[in-house]
């Protein structure tokens, strides 16, 4: 889920509550529950995936993420 680009996400939760967020508000969250999440190599690899990303509360939160699992 969080490697989905914005375009997967309007075609997939297109009509759904979550869709409703938005994307950008959606990689957030989807990035605290990885941060919350026990530190694995994919975990660490998939938040590192978002940490250059264009919206500064993606990267926040991202990076917040990776300082739990101690890669940040």
């Amino acid at each position: 889920l969080f490697a989905w680009t914005e375009a997967d996400f309007r075609a997939r939760l297109a009509g759904s509550a979550i869709y409703r967020i938005g994307f950008e508000r959606w990689l957030r969250n989807l990035a605290v529950g990885l941060g919350n999440a026990p530190t694995s190599p994919a975990v660490v690899v998939a938040l590192k995936g978002r940490a250059d990303h264009p919206s500064s509360l993606v990267r926040e939160h991202v990076a917040w993420a990776l300082a739990r699992h101690g890669a940040g």
